[in-house]
């Protein structure tokens, strides 16, 4: 192993500002420990350093990117691999490969040797979808949140990305709306186990719960036994892009939740909130477009 400083090996553009590491490096190396360096060494030059530990949303799931910088032609993501081998080369060419079929990330490595000169290894799904990314929030900000809504004139929700995939978890969960979400509640604390969440506990109400989403985005949650469970963005601070991608993540979510076999064996109960949801796809439909609605679940805080 090589003692002291390591000039850290990347593929970050060449005028960018070199990472130096105090060495001996191990896989047992701290992740932090590469943080603090580049902070270092980026201060003053026209690297900039964001944040460190960013959880960042993609198509398939969610990545945990060490640290995120901005340079004169736009951000990146930097990921740190203390020992290059097939195992870190395998991880980063997936990563690469998300970047490349789905955008959102401009991923750049830093290792002890170059990892694209290393056959990769298949290490699998990188993207977390285990996790919503979720926590309460004890004060969302003020504004509109809605579950959609129009970006230009005459855009009718029924024809967009969000109703099909708003379709699709509706369609994933029917049957079994208080399991899932207890399985929320769970992520953000709010009860240890799922039997705590009930048509008991949770009698024929709207319930409303303020979030703080993957990326720091405010969301509120809502759910009933009428509607189910619906995810409502901040207007103002949601791109369309994003509230795609969470959507995308909650379906994940519980794809993988019904896998586990309690979950596969649950006989499904009938779906009040599916029912609704197919009446409101059905009378949405039935609009002119001049009747077209600009947005919908609209939550007022």
């Amino acid at each position: 192993m090589q003692a002291g400083p390591i000039e850290l090996i990347t593929n970050a553009p060449a005028d960018w500002p070199k990472v130096w590491l105090e060495g001996p490096l191990s896989a047992h190396t701290p992740t932090l420990h590469f943080i603090t360096a580049a902070e270092t060494c980026f201060r003053g030059s026209q690297v900039q350093v964001l944040e460190a530990d960013v959880v960042r949303v993609t198509r398939q799931g969610v990545l945990v990117v060490p640290l995120r910088v901005k340079a004169p032609d736009g951000e990146y993501d930097l990921f740190f691999y203390p020992e290059a081998d097939e195992k870190a080369a395998g991880h980063f060419m997936a990563v690469h490969e998300i970047a490349r079929k789905f955008g959102r990330l401009r991923p750049l490595f830093y290792s002890t040797d170059d990892l694209f000169a290393i056959y990769p290894d298949d290490v699998g799904e990188v993207a977390r979808q285990d996790r919503l990314f979720i926590q309460a929030s004890l004060a969302p900000p003020k504004g509109q949140y809605a579950m959609w809504w129009a970006e230009q004139p005459g855009e009718r929700f029924e024809l967009s990305p969000t109703y099909g995939l708003i379709d699709r978890l509706y369609r994933e969960i029917s049957g079994l709306e208080f399991s899932a979400f207890a399985q929320i509640l769970i992520e953000i604390g709010m009860i240890q186990h799922e039997e705590e969440a009930t048509a008991h506990t949770f009698p024929d109400q709207t319930v409303e719960i303020p979030l703080q989403g993957p990326e720091g985005v405010p969301i509120i949650l809502s759910f009933s036994q009428a509607r189910g469970i619906r995810f409502h963005f901040h207007v103002q601070r949601t791109p369309p892009e994003y509230r795609e991608l969470f959507l995308n993540l909650a379906l994940l979510r519980f794809k993988l939740w019904k896998k586990r076999p309690e979950i596969a064996s649950m006989p499904r109960l009938e779906s009040p909130p599916l029912l609704w949801w197919q009446d409101l796809g059905k009378r949405l439909r039935s609009l002119s477009d001049d009747q077209a609605i600009g947005a919908v679940g609209s939550v007022k805080r």
